[in-house]
C-alpha cells in the first residue's frame, strides 16, 4: 500500500484511538465533533486511495507521458462516492468495474456514501448525527475496501 495512504491512515487510527480513550475526556459532544473531523479525513483517505492506487498502477505500466496524464486525471478525483470509483475503474477496465461492483457488499458501498456524504454536509456547516461509533463502523467498512482496492490492482 503508498506510504500516503498509510501515513493518512495511521492519523485517523491515532485520533480515533484517542477519542475513545477517555471518555472523561471526551464527552459525548466532543466525540461527535470528533466523529465529524474524522469524517472529513476518511473521505480524503478514500479519494488519496484511489487516486495513489490508480496512479502506482499507471507508472508500472505505462510510458512516463501515459502515466503523468493518468496521474493528472485521476487526481482530480474530488468526494467520491462509490459510483464515482466504480466509473474511474470502468475507465482503466470495464472489468475491473464489473468486479468491484459484484464482489463489494452493499454495507460497504453505504460505509463509503456515508462518510462522503457526512464530509459534504460538515463541510456546507450542516450539522450531522454520526457518532464516534458509527463512524468507526464506516471507517472499518471503507479500509477493508481500500486494501481489496490495493491488492486487487497490484494483482493486475
Amino acid at each position: 500500500m503508498d506510504l500516503k495512504v498509510l501515513a493518512a491512515q495511521q492519523r485517523i487510527d491515532s485520533l480515533e484511538t484517542k477519542a475513545k480513550s477517555d471518555p472523561v475526556k471526551f464527552d459525548i459532544e466532543l466525540q461527535s465533533q470528533l466523529a465529524r473531523f474524522l469524517c472529513v479525513l476518511a473521505s480524503g483517505l478514500i479519494e488519496l486511495a484511489v487516486i495513489q492506487t490508480l496512479a502506482a498502477y499507471s507508472r508500472r505500466l505505462s510510458h512516463p507521458n501515459v502515466s503523468r496524464y493518468v496521474s493528472a486525471s485521476v487526481g482530480r478525483l474530488r468526494n467520491a462516492k462509490f459510483e464515482d470509483i466504480l466509473i474511474v475503474l470502468g475507465h482503466f477496465s470495464p472489468a475491473w468495474r464489473d468486479h468491484f461492483e459484484a464482489t463489494t457488499p452493499p454495507e460497504v458501498k453505504d460505509a463509503v456514501d456515508s462518510i462522503v456524504n457526512n464530509r459534504n454536509q460538515i463541510a456546507h456547516g450542516a450539522q450531522t448525527g454520526i457518532s464516534l461509533g458509527t463512524f468507526e463502523e464506516y471507517y472499518k467498512r471503507a479500509k477493508s475496501f481500500i486494501a481489496d482496492l490495493d491488492a486487487f490492482v497490484c494483482s493486475q
